[in-house]
């Protein structure tokens, strides 16, 4: 697999739509508020990354991606957790994750923590959507809730709902062994971590899967930071 920091003026606009698309596709039921420039600040001013399977078919096509911020360059998306005790610089929020292959989330994920260890970072933030559909049971491992579940003010179901996130922290030993974990199949990363070729145990399939959204339904969508 091959992980890229998309740095093109064309390439953060793609990222973009194929974001939105992915959400359509899997019948992701939210979208920001009208007011809401959390997203678009994100895209702007985060490190966007996109994964590639440069061994398959079509090895210059955008399978899932993600974003991440130090707190050093903007804030966290909501005041909580307090990690001012760590040094900005080396805190990330991720979050904007979207994966359009069928398994290529967890191989984002396995980029995302290979990023992190090469960051020296020592701590990541998420804030997954934990109602109406709980998506943060895929983090529980390797992240720590945070407080109880935060009422998000920059999205909404698409009927007009309150949405809740969960913040999560990894740090301490759990980070570590997250990192050493996702590391542990090989990476070869370029100094500026423009790009970074990892072996990954999970498979993937790229043929296209449409899933109609079924309402009360939980949104098949790897949504990190909504």
């Amino acid at each position: 697999m091959e992980l890229r920091q998309l740095v093109s003026s064309e390439q953060p606009q793609e990222f973009a739509q194929k974001l939105v698309q992915t959400r359509i596709a899997k019948g992701a039921g939210f979208c920001e508020t009208k007011s809401s420039l959390v997203g678009e600040a994100h895209l702007a001013f985060g490190r966007l990354y996109a994964l590639y399977d440069d061994k398959g078919p079509t090895p210059e096509e955008m399978i899932a991606g993600f974003v991440l911020h130090d707190l050093g360059a903007f804030p966290q998306s909501y005041p909580r957790p307090d990690l001012t005790h760590l040094p900005p610089e080396f805190v990330i929020e991720c979050g904007e994750l979207w994966a359009k292959a069928a398994g290529s989330a967890r191989a984002t994920r396995q980029a995302a923590w290979i990023v992190a260890g090469l960051m020296k970072v020592q701590a990541i933030l998420l804030y997954p959507i934990f109602k109406p559909w709980n998506l943060s049971s895929a983090y529980r491992r390797d992240f720590e809730r945070s407080g109880d579940p935060i009422q998000w003010p920059y999205a909404r179901t698409l009927d007009g709902g309150k949405i809740f996130v969960q913040a999560m922290v990894s740090q301490g030993e759990k980070l570590d062994r997250m990192i050493r974990e996702a590391g542990q199949w090989g990476f070869e990363a370029e100094p500026d971590l423009g790009r970074i070729t990892f072996e990954s145990p999970y498979a993937i399939c790229t043929r296209p899967v449409e899933r109609a959204h079924k309402s009360g339904a939980a949104p098949r969508q790897d949504r990190v930071a909504a």
